[in-house]
């Protein structure tokens, strides 16, 4: 009878107003560390609060990741000497279960709540405006300070508190192990071991990880009791890792030092004393208790023991990742169909055609750079040329400038390249700004390789690729290796997207009627490409969508009809006279 009229006194009080978002905002950090100066009253209300206003849950969110964020780190803070270890309180009396009851009787009772509620607020202000005056540093001190504090105290959280943490989500990545049968999905946290087979990983829908033999790993958020991020921990073993960028940061932590990614593809290999990092794009941050590095593409270094890392030195990157990416120097890929299955799925997530109409441009530039830069680095080395004449000329400008993004060019070599450099379009590109052919060749290194020689006329180009690519795809001529029209579809869908985002913008003169025409047909290639590189590295789920009846249920029977699609687009976009 005495906690139900406890319970009543509780939900019927009324010696506290409803807080409104500015008295939340300066009690959210009180709220977060379960300070016992609040009444229950104000629990309550700031609770209710909360569950209806979206923008203070935001806020209370964003502190608790702040404070959550702070706890995870006081074990460096302590080692690091920034923060000393708190001092242990003394042992106190436990309350029996009549003196609880009346403790929290007499907190209802109270009639100084008021009061209190109105000191806290002024508390709370002063607390704020003291932070707003001094450096980021000294918040994060005294956030962990009250961390710390808050976990010395008895555990005697109020109801409100414990309701929010079992409404907040459970702290996750995603893991999905990629096999023939479909994916596996993996706990966070749990023992990942690859003994004689290399196994492939999905991070989050997006991050690929290969595990070669004799390997072992775990995988969580970055941060604890959050989504955000991923560590891989690498026990031991060799891992190939292609990170997108999406804003996160991904980190792999050994016995010997970590390495922190925002997006690129690298090379991982670790020892009980030693740890090698091979960065094939991108740049990485190598660090270790005693130094840092950044490692950039075509380069690798390494940490031995408890040493800083080494200096990065330029290094052949498709020799030490060669037991990920199949490379095989002068001698053509293996024609095991089964592993090159294998071997493309470490690199390549299903991914489904994109609608390029509700596609956010400037997004799509920057997670596009990686890729275009390695398969156009004449256009990036143009760029960086430019950029020291004070002319800022971003890589879509330059390609669609010197017609490059044009090109379909079948050369035969793994992985596949379907993009030449050529002298006359960079010349081309040159002059439209103002340079002749003495300042491209004193400007940009490639000029100099290129400019008696060109691969153009060397291979199949355009349309005479694409018949060239459907030879392959029917098996009327051996192919360079069995994934070779998955890459060509790629690099269609790729290239043919930033062309429709040209056209979109108003960069080629065109009438209205052109305009739509030529928008469709670029959208219905980019369709059709996505759809010949899935038929080979899901063609499970390709059975499924028959392209013309039972007829074409193989998968090279889809491929060449995905192919003869995207010629016949080719053949009337070119109608238009709009590549030159």
């Amino acid at each position: 009878m005495v906690l139900m009229a406890i319970f009543k006194k509780i939900t019927n009080s009324e010696s506290v107003e409803p807080m409104n978002c500015k008295e939340v905002r300066l009690f959210i950090p009180l709220f977060v560390l379960g300070d016992q100066e609040m009444t229950l009253d104000e629990w309550f209300a700031l609770d209710d609060h909360i569950q209806s206003c979206p923008r203070c849950a935001k806020e209370y969110k964003e502190t608790r990741f702040i404070i959550e964020s702070i706890e995870h780190q006081q074990t460096d803070l302590i080692n690091k000497g920034i923060f000393s270890e708190p001092a242990e309180e003394d042992a106190t009396r436990e309350l029996t279960d009549e003196e609880n009851l009346q403790e929290i009787w007499d907190r209802v009772e109270r009639s100084e709540a008021r009061r209190r509620h109105n000191r806290n607020v002024k508390q709370a202000k002063h607390f704020f405006k003291v932070s707003a005056a001094i450096s980021a540093c000294l918040i994060i001190g005294i956030f962990a300070w009250l961390v710390f504090s808050v976990h010395s105290k008895p555990n005697s959280t109020p109801k409100a508190v414990i309701q929010q943490v079992a409404l907040a989500p459970k702290p996750s990545v995603k893991i999905e192990l990629m096999s023939k049968d479909g994916n596996i999905l993996i706990p966070a946290n749990q023992q990942i071991i690859a003994n004689d087979e290399l196994k492939t990983l999905v991070i989050n829908g997006k991050h690929r990880l290969m595990m070669n033999t004799n390997t072992v790993l775990a995988i969580e958020p970055l941060v604890k009791h959050s989504n955000i991020g991923c560590l891989v921990k690498l026990d031991s073993g060799q891992i190939y890792t292609h990170v997108e960028h999406d804003g996160n940061p991904f980190a792999v932590e050994t016995v010997c030092g970590k390495a922190v990614i925002t997006g690129t593809t690298f090379d991982i290999k670790a020892t009980k004393d030693s740890m090698t990092l091979v960065v094939s794009e991108g740049t990485v941050r190598f660090e270790s208790q005693k130094g840092i590095v950044n490692v950039a593409a075509g380069q690798k270094s390494e940490i031995a023991g408890q040493s800083a890392p080494s200096i990065p030195l330029s290094c052949n990157t498709d020799e030490l990742t060669a037991w990920a990416t199949g490379y095989k120097p002068n001698t053509a890929l293996a024609q095991d169909k089964s592993n090159d299955i294998d071997l493309y799925l470490a690199l390549s997530l299903r991914t489904d055609p994109i609608v390029l109409a509700e596609t956010d441009y400037s997004y799509w530039v920057n997670e596009k750079r990686n890729w275009f830069k390695k398969d156009f680095p004449w256009i990036f080395e143009l760029k960086d040329a430019l950029a020291k004449e004070r002319i800022e000329a971003d890589y879509p400008e330059l390609l669609i400038r010197s017609s490059d993004v044009w090109q379909f060019v079948c050369l035969q070599r793994f992985p596949g390249r379907f993009s030449v450099p050529d002298f006359e379009s960079l010349l081309k590109t040159a002059v439209s700004y103002g340079f002749d052919e003495e300042w491209l060749l004193e400007n940009v290194p490639i000029a100099k390789l290129i400019q008696d020689k060109s691969l153009l006329s060397e291979n199949p180009t355009g349309l005479d690729a694409l018949d060239q690519l459907l030879k392959y795809a029917k098996g009327t001529e051996a192919i360079p290796y069995y994934l070779y029209p998955a890459d060509a579809g790629v690099y269609l869908t790729e290239t043919r997207s930033l062309i429709w985002f040209a056209i979109n913008a108003g960069q080629l003169n065109l009438t209205d009627e052109q305009l739509g025409k030529i928008l469709d047909l670029l959208q219905q290639e980019v369709i059709t490409a996505t759809n010949c590189s899935n038929v080979l590295l899901y063609p499970e789920d390709e059975k499924k969508k028959p392209l013309c009846g039972d007829v074409c249920e193989t998968p090279e029977m889809k491929m060449a009809g995905y192919i003869e699609m995207i010629k016949a687009t080719e053949k009337k976009v070119m109608e238009y006279e709009i590549s030159k």
